[in-house]
């Protein structure tokens, strides 16, 4: 009785790469990207869409449209920070884990503001909406140098 041939000719047992492992993001690679899809977010946003809104609309369609877009856009890096602060939590870094939180919570305090800035706008409060369309410009710019810096330490 003769036995077929295996794989090519030898019977012997031949190790192969197993094809269906999975390959896992680690979390550096994860977090680097969180972090550079919220500065993705905010360059399309301050780049893109508020330019583009104030040249092509009135000034009240132009209200309207901000007063739907930025609380968005504060919840969109919230929700972007959140699983940042997960995987934060379980590493080494400290520095890291206080550039998370400060991230999240600049986020937090943009979009708690949001009302109290339209408020101030409809009230003709000119000042309060001054000074809080200054803090969220001040969160804008603090979330986006906080992960840029963050990016960094991840890859040293």
């Amino acid at each position: 009785v003769r036995t077929p041939p295996c794989h090519g000719g030898g019977c012997e047992f031949e190790s192969r790469p197993d094809r269906h492992e999975l390959k896992i993001m680690s979390s550096q690679t994860i977090l680097l990207l969180l972090n550079l899809l919220i500065v993705g977010v905010i360059f399309s946003h301050l780049l893109l869409t508020t330019p583009v809104i104030f040249r092509t609309l009135d000034e009240e369609a132009a209200s309207r449209f901000l007063r739907k877009i930025f609380p968005r856009y504060y919840l969109l890096i919230l929700l972007i920070s959140l699983p940042c602060l997960l995987l934060l939590y379980f590493q080494e870094s400290s520095l890291n884990w206080w550039l998370g939180v400060n991230i999240s919570f600049h986020a937090l305090i943009g979009l708690l503001g949001i009302p109290l800035t339209n408020a101030a706008r409809d009230r003709g409060w000119d000042k309060t909406f001054s000074f809080l369309h200054g803090v969220s410009v001040y969160c804008t710019i603090v979330i986006f140098a906080l992960c840029l810096i963050q990016f960094f330490t991840i890859i040293a």
